[in-house]
């Protein structure tokens, strides 16, 4: 049932908005399954779920985080994904704060653009690897994709997570997609600095500040750029 335009059609439970809303939030209720539409109409294939649920993880970060998890990766050799995303909350008046109550759209669609490539492209995301969001990505432009790695020592007591193998992602700033790109382990450990989460926090925050800036004419400037011309030489660029 297709109950908000920009978003994917749900497949179980909810049969309207407010249905919706209360069970992404209802910490006893199963997470909300949302298809995906296959670009292709008529083709077949398998389709990809996302199992969405909004969480409150008070265990240890104590963030109320969506979840994105996703069931469908392996049937086209690609690790199942998870995404925790930070739940955003906008001042609505002078001196009332609303929450959002729907998860963002756009995260869908990427794991789509995912899948997608796997399947038509044979482009896989390995561990450290990572995607590029071109334009404006949930609200802003200065979201720059994603990078994907293994869980370690996270605590993970709280959330969904897809049998194994699956990898988790979490979203980068413009100016951190030069590491991203040849030095993503440094950058896991500078966000694990940064959030003060070893070895890095499983959860992504919107519109945050940069963990490096401008690059300039260094060596990483250098050696992403290097980087960028192999890939388009093989036809991989964005993924890795």
């Amino acid at each position: 049932i297709k109950l908000v335009p920009s978003l994917p059609p749900v497949v179980n439970g909810p049969e309207s908005i407010e249905q919706l809303q209360c069970a992404l939030a209802d910490p006893v209720a199963p997470s909300v399954v949302f298809a995906m539409q296959p670009s292709q109409p008529g083709v077949d294939r398998h389709l990809l779920l996302v199992r969405v649920k909004l969480l409150r993880l008070d265990c240890c970060v104590r963030r109320k985080c969506w979840s994105f998890t996703t069931c469908g990766m392996r049937w086209v050799a690609q690790d199942e994904i998870v995404i925790l995303l930070e739940q955003q909350s906008d001042a609505s008046t002078e001196n009332s704060v609303m929450d959002e109550l729907l998860p963002p759209e756009d995260i869908f669609y990427h794991l789509l653009s995912i899948y997608e490539e796997a399947m038509n492209k044979h482009h896989v995301i390995i561990n450290l690897g990572h995607t590029v969001t071109p334009g404006t990505f949930l609200g802003s432009t200065e979201h720059g994709g994603f990078l994907f790695f293994r869980t370690t020592f996270q605590c993970v007591q709280q959330l969904p997570l897809p049998p194994p193998p699956y990898l988790v992602g979490v979203l980068l700033q413009r100016w951190e997609i030069p590491w991203a790109k040849v030095f993503p382990l440094r950058l896991l450990l500078r966000l694990g600095a940064e959030f003060r989460y070893y070895p890095c926090p499983l959860f992504s925050v919107r519109k945050r500040k940069s963990v490096f800036g401008e690059v300039g004419h260094t060596i990483v400037n250098l050696l992403a750029a290097m980087w960028k011309n192999n890939q388009r030489t093989t036809g991989r660029d964005g993924y890795a």
